[in-house]
């Protein structure tokens, strides 16, 4: 049924492309410049030594989307995202119900893939980058078939669900700088196994990492939808978590509506990169630490 679902969802987002796969303000977009693009495209070239986050330039609301823009973007939405999260954004559209993972309320401004600190908005960039990877073993697909200038459209209008975008207080927004980034070694490894027993991690996400500790079973977010722990021994668990890099992202900004926390306050920098090289290693390698493997420990119920 999920499966059938997930495909349902994304044949009615892909649904309206074809007749709008031309249209003219795609090359003429004012908020699609050279520098959106080159972000934008990153994943897809593997070449990330220049690129910046333009929403690391965001530290006021901007000028609100013309009416043209806002326009596109809403018979983009209706097109494509409305029978998940509703016409109006609040999550109910038609599909909503049969998803194992609900659709996210637009109109609470709480989102998980972020690159600010928790509890903060995300940025523009970090919305596109959403739209346009999808949420990985969920029903949000990528929309990469949709025009840039359409997405950067729908950007702008899923913002005028919330009215947290236009609050001054609300800024300015605090992105993640990522620092100087540890590279994984055996070291590193046996750091990050003894920070994620000492950090609590396998409450949640159980001593192998298999998403089963004593806390699995009673978790929920913040709109009340029950909620699993990710089982970060499977790559296809990950909702958004493509490399150690992003495991890094989501130790230092939490993930804004869920019990995982920012770890920004009480794990160093250099922690936070060890643990996450520990994290990112469980769905490919089995884990020792001093010649014991991950397994033992569990057995034994050495919880060091």
């Amino acid at each position: 049924m999920y499966i059938q679902t997930l495909t349902v969802a994304a044949a009615i987002g892909l649904s309206g492309l074809a007749w709008i796969a031309h249209d003219p303000l795609s090359a003429h977009d004012p908020i699609l410049n050279a520098s959106s693009i080159m972000v934008a495209d990153r994943s897809a070239t593997g070449n990330g030594s220049s690129y910046t986050d333009p929403g690391a330039k965001i530290i006021a609301p901007e000028q609100p989307a013309s009416r043209e823009i806002l326009a596109r973007g809403r018979k983009m939405f209706l097109v494509s995202c409305a029978p998940c999260h509703g016409a109006d954004g609040s999550g109910s559209g038609p599909i909503a119900v049969n998803l194992l993972s609900k659709p996210r309320d637009l109109t609470r401004g709480i989102y998980m893939n972020r690159s600010t600190a928790s509890g903060q908005l995300p940025t523009d960039y970090d919305l596109y980058r959403t739209i346009t990877t999808g949420l990985h073993n969920t029903a949000m697909p990528a929309f990469r078939q949709m025009a840039p200038g359409d997405r950067w459209a729908v950007v702008q209008y899923i913002k005028t669900f919330s009215a947290r975008f236009n609050d001054t207080t609300e800024y300015p927004l605090d992105v993640l700088n990522v620092g100087t980034e540890v590279l994984p070694s055996p070291q590193s490894l046996a750091t990050g196994r003894n920070l994620y027993l000492q950090s609590q991690c396998a409450t949640c996400h159980g001593l192998r990492g298999q998403g089963d500790g004593p806390a699995a079973g009673t978790l929920t977010d913040d709109f009340g939808n029950r909620i699993w722990p990710t089982d970060l021994t499977n790559a296809s668990a990950f909702k958004f978590g493509r490399s150690n890099l992003d495991i890094f992202r989501i130790f230092s900004t939490g993930l804004n509506g869920t019990p995982m926390p920012s770890f920004e306050q009480t794990l160093s920098e250099t922690d936070r990169w060890h643990l996450a090289n520990y994290v990112w290693s469980l769905q490919n390698t089995d884990q020792y630490v001093d010649g014991v493997a991950a397994d033992s420990l569990a057995e034994s119920g050495d919880h060091r």
